[in-house]
């Protein structure tokens, strides 16, 4: 009798931390999240909502115990969701998300979080009257490397932060786009806002707010977005760089991020696949490399960062805390990008109430 209570109590404790969720948008990243979500125990993918039969039919046939919808908000009000992911293209990110609230569910938000400011502002002001938990997908903060030179930057080992100069390259584009990343009304601009805003949303994860910044774009595959972008960022503690992205730039197969700082006592470098650090005390190089770092994940699809954030999300869930990563943040990431693009557009720099 005794063993079997056991059985029960523990069968209750996963009925209450089994988690429910909900994609909304099969692309690349929905198929990505809803394959490292079915693979985290206690979690079920119960619907997926795209808008293209050609799409979902495949889905039906392979997985028919998940509910597939044409309308998100059928999947809402039939499931059963205590949370969802929305990856469908940017213009549809904030009202979606809006549509969550309403209902009361939690919810992760691929990135960048919008179209623009404006786009985005009616969902602040909402989250911030009616609060659920919520994330944003900034994946980058979850790769060992730059969490590690997070880590030493933190640590003030560095001393005063002076400059810094960093990079966001790939090789993408370089013929005419297709599809929604190339048109502005749909993605809310080029390289800058669908690759660098995770450069962006790092150097505001180590440095702290942007108070002025000056950018320059250029155009040349595409007709409605930029493929070029340089900007100077200056940040409220009064550490200044630049950065410069492109997804027009050859012998960069993947995206590969490259920040550079130099500090009063010394000088940091952190890629994807290393973290080196030279201080004046001990006046030499120390190598962290991605492999020295790697902590294991239990499913690994498109790189390891992926499943530690949503099992971020997954755990705050459960545990009813802030993600730490939430649409504020990302808020902060659309204003640093809008304003590039304003200071792009007047040629002039943007600073203070207008970020």
């Amino acid at each position: 009798m005794k063993i079997r209570l056991n059985l029960l109590s523990q069968l209750l404790v996963f009925m209450v931390d089994n988690i429910n969720a909900g994609v909304i948008g099969m692309g690349k990243m929905g198929i990505l999240h809803t394959g490292i979500l079915n693979s985290l125990n206690g979690v079920n993918v119960k619907g997926v909502a795209e808008k293209q039969d050609l799409i979902l039919k495949p889905i039906r046939q392979l997985l028919p115990s998940i509910g597939t919808y044409n309308d998100y908000l059928d999947m809402i009000k039939k499931e059963n969701l205590d949370l969802i992911y929305i990856t469908t293209p940017t213009s549809f990110h904030a009202n979606i998300a809006l549509d969550c609230l309403d209902h009361g569910i939690p919810f992760f938000v691929e990135k960048p979080l919008g179209i623009s400011v404006d786009d985005c502002k009616p969902l602040i002001e909402a989250v911030r009257k009616k609060p659920v938990i919520n994330m944003i997908g900034y994946s980058k903060r979850f790769v060992d490397t730059f969490t590690k030179a997070k880590e030493i930057i933190d640590s003030g080992i560095l001393g005063e932060l002076i400059y810094f100069n960093s990079s966001m390259y790939v090789s993408q584009l370089f013929s005419k786009g297709k599809g929604w990343r190339y048109k502005k009304e749909a993605s809310g601009g080029g390289v800058l806002s669908t690759l660098a805003a995770h450069l962006v949303d790092l150097l505001v994860w180590f440095f702290g707010e942007v108070s002025l910044v000056e950018g320059h774009t250029k155009s040349y595959y595409s007709k409605d977005v930029e493929d070029f972008v340089h900007a100077y960022l200056l940040f409220e503690g009064g550490l200044g760089g630049y950065m410069d992205t492109s997804w027009s730039v050859r012998n960069h197969r993947l995206p590969e991020i490259k920040i550079e700082v130099h500090g009063e006592k010394g000088m940091l470098v952190v890629t994807d696949d290393y973290v080196k650090i030279y201080t004046d005390q001990e006046a030499r190089w120390k190598n962290y490399y991605k492999q020295d770092l790697y902590a294991g994940v239990e499913f690994d699809l498109g790189g390891p960062e992926y499943t530690r954030e949503d099992r971020h999300m997954i755990e705050s869930v459960k545990q009813k805390q802030d993600t730490g990563l939430d649409i504020l943040e990302g808020f902060k990431v659309q204003k640093v990008v809008d304003g590039i693009y304003k200071s792009a557009s007047t040629n002039s720099a943007v600073e203070g109430d207008e970020l």
